[in-house]
């Protein structure tokens, strides 16, 4: 087993967010979520469909509808399109 892992798991209990954004966008969003306190972690990993880029969001489960409402607001300054619970 490797001494550093890369992969760790997020916890059990987080919740998965996909939001739609640019790679310039992501880098505003970021900066915006770790100004919260731990409530949401923006990862780099993203799935592509249709052209448009998801990236993964962890997210605390009791801070989801306050995330959603910030992404919502980091809207009017960056491109913020679908955000979508993990399946």
């Amino acid at each position: 087993m490797a001494r550093f892992s890369l992969k760790a798991p997020p916890p059990p209990e987080a919740r998965v967010l996909w939001v739609e954004t640019t790679d310039q966008g992501l880098h505003f969003l970021d900066a915006v979520l770790m100004a919260t306190d731990g409530l949401a972690n923006v990862r780099r990993e993203y799935r592509e469909e249709g052209g448009r880029k998801l990236y993964k969001v962890f997210v605390c489960p009791q801070a989801v509808g306050e995330v959603v409402r910030l992404l919502r607001r980091a809207g009017e300054f960056v491109p913020v399109g679908e955000v979508r619970p993990s399946e």
